[in-house]
């Protein structure tokens, strides 16, 4: 009996210290070079936010934008339901449209033009190796659905750059 109690600990002790380890360790590691912002959803804590200490000001900001709309995925869904979202190709294309949706909104309401921060997401978007053997048209459905203002803003600016440049190529 003593000795079953003992592997029973021991067990127990290897998963908390996993756990905890799982859990703590991405605090503690460098920053990824290439990432500028990055939203960790743990369980009764909730949202944890890193941000590249190299970003300042409006690209902070807008990355700011960009991982509060993963903070709202984290505490609107959950912990276990955000990571196994995460986890599916189309699920995960849904969080970060909607991310990305969150990062254009605020560059336009700075002033930025929609068609060239909507071109910026789209291609951001195909760069991911999660989505790199989506087609084209799902990653625009998806963009489009999370974030119609900006997608039907974009296509008139778009729209009105064309006919501003067909005018002056045919003068």
């Amino acid at each position: 009996m003593p000795s079953r109690r003992a592997a029973t600990r021991r067990v127990a002790l290897v998963l908390i210290g996993s756990v905890l380890a799982a859990l703590i360790l991405p605090l503690l590691l460098p920053f990824p070079q290439r990432e500028e912002g990055l939203t960790l959803c743990y369980p009764v804590v909730g949202p944890v936010q890193r941000f590249n200490l190299d970003l300042s000001g409006a690209a902070l900001a807008r990355t700011r934008a960009h991982e509060d709309a993963h903070a709202a995925q984290c505490r609107r869904d959950g912990a276990i339901r955000h990571f196994v979202r995460g986890a599916f190709p189309s699920k995960r294309l849904a969080a970060e449209a909607e991310a990305y949706c969150a990062e254009a909104n605020f560059a336009v309401s700075k002033g930025g033009d929609a068609r060239l921060e909507y071109a910026r997401i789209q291609d951001e978007l195909r760069e991911m190796a999660w989505f790199r053997r989506l087609s084209s048209d799902a990653l625009n459905n998806s963009l489009a659905s999370q974030c119609p203002l900006i997608a039907v803003a974009a296509a008139r600016e778009e729209a009105d750059w064309q006919a501003r440049r067909q005018g002056a190529g045919s003068r």
